[in-house]
């Protein structure tokens, strides 16, 4: 239902004003290369207003969190094989049980500051498959770790619109590079990690 709402919705978007279903599409690819702060930077970046980017990551990431856990639930059960998915999926199961060495045990509090805080492979669906690795009921998974991700969102926008309007002080445009710098970082920090992965399976 929150997939055809979304879809309806940018169909919608697209249908009156291209230009500004351009700016969604730049905040969503933001968000997959560097998250939840570079879809924040992006958003100010194409000058929308806080409560217009706090409304668009969190249609967009409830939906993603909904259904990457459905179809890390379904997939776990066998019930459909697909393998391009199937392989998605368990690079983040992979990074969850990484996360989740990180403390003997998970209890909702760290699950919630882990989804909260906005970097890189610490969002709600990596949260959410840690807590079902701690054995958490469905229910409990999306009462802790939805509502983490919305205050995390509400804050960070509201904290990077401060900063933003600080440097601007400063000079037009200054901003950009926090921007790049948020959306490049996290993708450097993959392909190198991808790279001393490789280079211990070689030895």
């Amino acid at each position: 239902m929150l997939l055809g709402l979304e879809l309806t919705l940018f169909i919608l978007i697209f249908a009156v004003n291209s230009e500004l279903a351009a700016k969604i599409i730049s905040m969503v690819t933001a968000n997959h290369i560097g998250g939840r702060l570079a879809f924040i930077a992006v958003g100010l970046e194409n000058g929308f207003s806080s409560p217009v980017i706090m409304a668009v990551i969190i249609l967009y990431n409830t939906t993603y969190v909904c259904l990457m856990y459905s179809l890390f639930f379904i997939l776990s059960i066998g019930l459909v094989k697909i393998k391009f998915i199937q392989r998605f999926i368990d690079g983040l199961k992979q990074k969850a049980v990484e996360r989740k060495m990180m403390l003997r045990k998970w209890n909702r509090f760290f699950i919630f500051i882990f989804v909260w805080i906005p970097l890189p492979w610490t969002g709600a669906a990596i949260g959410s498959y840690i807590a079902h690795l701690e054995g958490y009921s469905t229910k409990d998974i999306f009462l802790t770790v939805l509502p983490a991700m919305w205050v995390g969102v509400i804050s960070w926008t509201l904290w990077f619109d401060e900063l933003y309007e600080f440097i601007e002080r400063f000079g037009k445009g200054k901003t950009m590079f926090i921007t790049i710098a948020l959306l490049v970082l996290p993708l450097l920090g993959f392909v190198l990690n991808m790279l001393r992965k490789r280079v211990c399976s070689k030895r």
